[in-house]
């Protein structure tokens, strides 16, 4: 029997900027908390072998590889994303912001990095 460090984690980013779930959020919580101003979606994807843990934050990543950390991710917390599954995130994005960096960077709770160049 292989041991737990003979299986690999491996995460997939994928970031969609003015996507149409702002317009489902903004139904969905009409008689709650707002959140119609969720312009970026993250869905982020397990496709390796084990369970990884993944914070409610990801760094930007500029041209001249200066990172600015976002931290206003919905829902917040710590998200355990088990072999096979996807789970989504939300946020606020200013475009600028947006259009001036070339990757998106999530981490797991051991400190790894998932990088995903962002395409326009």
């Amino acid at each position: 029997m292989a041991d737990r460090s003979d299986f690999k984690k491996a995460l997939v980013v994928h970031a969609i900027i003015n996507s149409a779930m702002e317009d489902v959020l903004k139904f969905k919580t009409a008689c709650c908390f707002k959140l119609s101003d969720q312009n970026l979606e993250i869905q982020v994807e397990n496709i390796g072998q084990v369970p990884v843990t993944v914070p409610s934050y990801f760094d930007l990543e500029g041209e001249q590889g200066i990172k600015q950390r976002i931290d206003t991710l919905f829902p917040s917390g710590q998200h355990l994303i088990l072999p096979g599954e996807r789970k989504a995130f939300y946020c606020m994005m200013d475009e600028k912001m947006w259009n001036n960096s070339r990757k998106i960077i999530f981490y797991d709770l051991d400190g790894c990095a998932y990088e995903e160049e962002i395409k326009f």
